[in-house]
C-alpha cells in the first residue's frame, strides 16, 4: 500500500502526551480530511503522468497532446489503448534512424552527425534537391524539440580532387568531379 492510500492521522505525529488535549483532537479532525484531499490530488497527478494508470481527465490530456481522437462512447480502457498505440508508433529516435528516414526521402546516401544541438546532414548527388520542406516537416515531427536540423549539399573540394590521381580525375567530366562521383567513366 502506498503512503497516499492510507488514512491521515495528524495526531500520530505529535508527542504522546498531547493525546489527551481536546484542542489537538479537534485540530486533527479538521486537518485529517484536508491532508487526505491533498494526498488524493497528488495520487491523481502522479497516476495521470502514465497512460496505463490515468483517469478520464488524464487520458483526455494525453489524447490532446498526441492528437488522438477517441471513438464516441468509448471506455476508459479503449481510450488508454488508443493512447498507448499512438505512443508505440513513435520509436525512440537516434542518428541511425534519422539517417534512414532522410536517405529514404532523398534517395542518396547522407553523412549525419550531431554538433551541439544541431543535427547536420550532408549529401552529394546528381543535383541539389530543390524542395526539402516535406523532409523538414517529417524530421521535425520525429526529432526532439531542442534540436535543429541543417541539411546541406556538399560539393567536392579541390583538396579532394587533388588527393585522387590525375589519371583517375581525367577519366571523368568536370560535372562528375564536382559531384564527387568516384565512378567517373570517361563520358564527357
Amino acid at each position: 500500500m502506498l503512503w497516499w492510500d492510507s488514512q491521515s492521522d495528524y495526531a500520530s505525529f505529535l508527542p504522546k502526551m498531547w493525546d489527551q488535549i481536546e484542542e489537538v483532537a479537534a485540530i486533527a479532525q479538521a486537518v485529517n480530511p484536508e491532508i487526505d484531499n491533498i494526498k488524493g490530488e497528488l495520487r491523481r497527478l502522479v497516476y495521470n503522468r502514465f497512460p496505463q494508470a490515468a483517469d478520464e481527465e488524464g487520458i483526455a490530456r494525453w489524447e490532446k497532446l498526441l492528437g488522438v481522437s477517441s471513438p464516441l462512447n468509448s471506455s476508459l480502457k479503449a481510450r488508454r489503448e488508443a493512447v498507448l498505440a499512438k505512443l508505440r508508433t513513435k520509436p525512440p529516435i537516434n542518428l541511425i534512424t534519422l539517417k534512414e528516414i532522410i536517405e529514404a526521402y532523398m534517395g542518396v546516401t547522407v553523412e549525419i552527425y550531431l554538433d551541439g544541438y544541431t543535427v547536420k546532414v550532408r549529401y552529394r548527388g546528381e543535383s541539389r534537391i530543390a524542395d526539402l520542406a516535406p523532409l523538414y516537416a517529417t524530421a521535425y515531427e520525429t526529432i526532439p524539440a531542442n534540436l535543429i536540423l541543417e541539411i546541406a549539399y556538399v560539393y567536392v573540394t579541390w583538396g579532394e580532387v587533388l588527393s585522387k590521381s590525375w589519371g583517375t580525375a581525367k577519366q571523368g567530366s568536370w560535372d562528375q568531379l564536382r559531384r564527387g562521383d568516384n565512378n567517373a567513366s570517361g563520358n564527357r
